[in-house]
């Protein structure tokens, strides 16, 4: 009886410290990998039928625009319909980029445009983030 409590409370114990550590990963990630980036967009597309779900692609990586809970951003919508192929931006982008995995970088804010069909306040617009 005491070793099965014994293997029971370490697989607890190992459930338990695996669970902090995804949840704390989601948590902390827009703290821990948001960086900026300068891109040049390819194209963009929807993501099937949803609503603020985007990706956006540029020569060396895909990045999604999508309206995300634990990044706090709420503006995909928005900032989907500034992006134009064949512009460049540099934009803040919160995640790990692994090429074997699907798992894309989210854009959260762009920071600078060259384009010049941007609003004149397009900054108090579009910047959102409260990072």
């Amino acid at each position: 009886m005491g070793t099965f409590l014994y293997k029971l409370a370490v697989f607890l114990g190992f459930v338990l410290a695996i669970s902090v550590l995804i949840f704390g990963y989601l948590f902390f990630e827009p703290f821990v990998t948001k960086t900026e980036e300068v891109i040049t967009v390819i194209n963009t597309e929807r993501w099937g039928n949803e609503q603020g779900k985007y990706f956006i692609f540029t020569d060396d990586e895909v990045f999604t625009n999508a309206n995300n809970y634990y990044h706090n951003k709420d503006n995909a919508d928005e900032i989907f319909s500034l992006f134009k192929p064949g512009y460049t931006y540099r934009i803040t982008v919160v995640g790990v980029y692994m090429p074997f995995l699907p798992r894309f970088r989210n854009i959260i804010n762009i920071t600078y445009s060259e384009n010049d069909y941007f609003p004149d306040n397009w900054e108090n617009i579009y910047f959102i983030s409260p990072f």
